[in-house]
């Protein structure tokens, strides 16, 4: 590597890490921070911190395994075995992308982000939102050599910035004493927080957004094997300390209310106004719409990537248009329906997703190749998910085995991490008697299928 090359590394890393923020930060990330901290109240600091612990912190461990592992999800997940490495993330790319995430994005800049400001609604007006909004998203994501300059240095620090204005200026005239915590916070604060952060599901986003860093960092000449797994590595801790930073602010912002609202989305519309002035109403807007403009790409641009990789008989173009079509459509059936589809499905997917992420993490630092380690856990983890995926719809499985009734955590839905993390660690010293060794992980930068998808043109740092 050339010593130009090089000295550019710190620019691109700095660069990737604000485009993965903007691609992790969308209207969800934006009303959760303001909301928990109006519920907070007096326990604010331990809420904040359990949410940031899970909401912050294991989308970085995520990105992290993408890292070390040298391998994209699908590569990850081959670990498994070849029919779970087909179906998993296929599941996975579907469930936040063309039929949850990517529609959502336009939903909810349509509700938050036009119809406040304009009072313009009806279905005339969202089909033509969705269209003018689709279509913009699909220019940036076709523009592949120009996503990471699009998203890392103009619509990110444009979205950074009006957030800036609105916390300084809303915390400075929204000084209001933090009010009692609500039932949820004040028992454990930090225990709900930590639950209010693993819903936001950002690890399977950070799963899928891991190619894209990585073909990012490739695409602007930093090398395949260590140095793109520093870099790598490096851009996830730039996304996740601006990430934290304005999880941060925006949850001092709503601990600063003295009002109590619904939601989130309604409180941050108030502390805009009262900040702001009437111009407030259109920095809140243009913070919903350049935060969810800059995730539909981010989520349109890996889902293509990875099936152009999956069925090569159509590239990256071809799978960018589906992707988006079917996004359109979705977004015109209502947000309530599209939760009512994808909400359960994700609740499905995610507990073998973390167990994914922290098994691959476990593996770099070892000696030797994991194979039960992988499988047995994973499968458990797939049959609590199932389980309290039937809980959703009162179907109780618990019933007939009490035992899991009482694991801890279970009103969460969370009791599977013990019972998984025990198999883990006992599948863990099964492996290490077996001994295997250790096998080369694939790199996608020299995939045939995933070249053809890097930038033709565009700057490099």
């Amino acid at each position: 590597m050339t010593s130009a090359k090089r000295a550019g590394i710190p620019t691109t890393i700095i660069v990737v890490g604000l485009m993965l923020f903007s691609m992790f930060f969308g209207a969800g990330n934006l009303v959760f921070p303001p909301q928990l901290g109006q519920q907070a109240g007096t326990n604010y600091w331990p809420a904040i911190l359990g949410f940031l612990s899970t909401g912050v912190v294991l989308p970085m461990l995520a990105i992290i395994a993408v890292a070390v592992s040298g391998a994209g999800l699908g590569d990850i997940a081959k670990r498994t075995g070849k029919v779970f490495a087909m179906i998993f993330p296929a599941l996975i790319y579907l469930s936040i992308g063309a039929f949850y995430a990517i529609p959502r994005t336009a939903n909810v800049a349509y509700e938050m982000g036009f119809v406040g400001p304009t009072g313009i609604s009806g279905t005339v007006a969202l089909l033509l939102f969705v269209v003018a909004f689709f279509a913009l998203s699909l220019w940036l994501s076709l523009r592949r050599a120009g996503i990471v300059d699009a998203l890392g240095k103009y619509l990110t620090p444009a979205l950074l910035t009006l957030i800036v204005i609105l916390v300084i200026v809303g915390s400075a005239r929204l000084s209001a004493a933090p009010s009692a915590p609500s039932e949820e916070y004040a028992s454990s604060p930090f225990t709900s927080g930590i639950l209010e952060g693993y819903l936001t599901m950002d690890s399977l986003a950070a799963l899928v957004f891991g190619i894209v860093v990585l073909l990012s960092l490739y695409s602007r000449g930093v090398p395949a094997g260590r140095p793109s797994v520093i870099a790598c590595i490096m851009s996830g801790v730039v996304g996740a300390v601006l990430l934290g930073l304005v999880y941060l602010g925006l949850g001092h912002l709503g601990r600063s209310v003295g009002q109590q609202f619904n939601n989130g989305a309604e409180l941050l519309a108030y502390a805009s106004h009262v900040a702001l002035g009437s111009a407030g109403s259109w920095v809140f807007s243009g913070i919903v719409l350049l935060a969810c403009l800059t995730t539909a790409v981010g989520l349109i641009t890996s889902t293509a990537s990875y099936f152009a990789t999956l069925i090569p008989a159509v590239d990256y173009r071809g799978w960018s248009i589906i992707f988006t079509i079917i996004g359109a459509l979705m977004a015109n059936l209502g947000l309530t329906v599209i939760l009512d589809i994808a909400a359960p499905l994700n609740a499905l997917l995610y507990p073998v997703a973390v167990t994914l992420i922290f098994l691959t993490l476990i593996q770099a630092a070892l000696r030797f190749r994991l194979v039960w380690a992988y499988r047995l856990p994973v499968a458990l983890a797939a049959v609590f998910a199932l389980n309290d995926l039937l809980r959703s719809f009162d179907i109780e499985i618990g019933r007939a085995i009490p035992a899991i009734m009482k694991l801890p955590l279970y009103g969460q839905g969370l009791s599977w991490i013990l019972p998984v993390a025990i198999l883990a660690a006992i599948c863990i010293v099964i492996d290490k008697i077996r001994g295997l060794p250790i096998q080369s992980p694939s790199e996608i930068a020299r995939r045939s299928t995933l070249l053809h998808d890097l930038p033709e043109t565009g700057t490099t740092a």
